[in-house]
């Protein structure tokens, strides 16, 4: 009787909890798959392909690095500029937004903000017409300098959004000592709005490194490919030749590392940054 009135009692809570628990099921049962398969020999993997290796094998990793290391500069070149152009592009004009005073400053801002209506599928074509007749198709610039342009209008927001809470008395002691714009910027605006911008170094990180359809269009020379084109083609052709799937995994898993690390070194900052108030999500 008494385990009926809990159930009675706490019933929402406990069918919470149950979709919470399926939830992190569905959430880390892929992740699972993926490190047990990159510790697999072929063989293994074929005839236990759920179950744990027998024998774990470290073979793969040392073929997936083969794999990953031509393709790993192009990937970090090229996420790591669109990042950074993203971030001082967006917080430049963020603070222009907030600081200055200019004529159809907010007409000028909603017209920014309506961007992020417009999924970035429907300008695919337009897009990729105005790059090839730019002369950038197999550049990487035909790939940074889109997906800055395209990151910007969210960007935007959530800078502006940010520096504007930003306590004006503080700008206004910095002009009185005699600070600069750029040093009301750099010493104000950024410290203060530290856990937002890494938020949005973070963001526009792994949306570059996971990019795949805009440089697959792009970026034709294989010199220049990034990691998911070169990984997508090589996981094709070996599960072709061999059946099975350990070193495109392990090769999956080695690239996942720099995303890691950067959550890693970050992750306090990005906790801080979407439980502020300044970002919904």
């Amino acid at each position: 009787m008494r385990i009926i009135n809990y159930l009675k009692k706490h019933l929402f809570q406990i069918i919470l909890l149950i979709v919470v628990l399926i939830l992190l099921y569905l959430s880390f049962y892929p992740l699972y798959m993926l490190l047990i398969k990159s510790f697999k020999t072929i063989s293994d993997d074929q005839s236990n392909p759920f179950g744990f290796p027998n024998p774990f094998t470290f073979a793969n990793y040392q073929y997936a690095w083969v794999v990953v290391k031509p393709y790993l500069f192009n990937s970090l070149f090229i996420t790591i500029t669109e990042t950074l152009g993203v971030v001082f592009i967006a917080s430049f004009a963020a603070f222009a937004f907030v600081k200055f005073k200019f004529p159809y400053k907010n007409i000028i801002f909603y017209l920014i903000i309506s961007l992020l209506m417009v999924p970035g599928i429907v300008t695919l074509t337009s897009q990729y017409e105005l790059v090839n007749k730019m002369n950038l198709v197999n550049t990487y610039a035909g790939v940074i300098l889109p997906a800055i342009s395209g990151s910007l209008p969210f960007a935007i927001f959530l800078l502006r959004t940010s520096f504007g809470g930003v306590n004006q008395e503080l700008l206004d002691a910095g002009e009185i000592d005699g600070a600069s714009n750029f040093q009301l910027y750099r010493h104000i605006m950024l410290p203060l709005s530290k856990p937002i911008v890494w938020t949005l170094v973070i963001t526009t990180f792994i949306g570059g490194w996971n990019d795949y359809i805009w440089s697959s269009l792009i970026l034709l020379d294989e010199g220049i490919q990034t990691l998911p084109i070169g990984l997508v083609s090589f996981t094709q052709f070996y599960y072709t030749m061999t059946g099975g799937y350990g070193v495109p995994f392990a090769a999956y898993v080695i690239s996942s590392l720099p995303l890691i690390i950067i959550f890693l070194i970050a992750s306090k900052q990005f906790i801080a940054g979407l439980t502020s108030g300044s970002i919904k999500m």
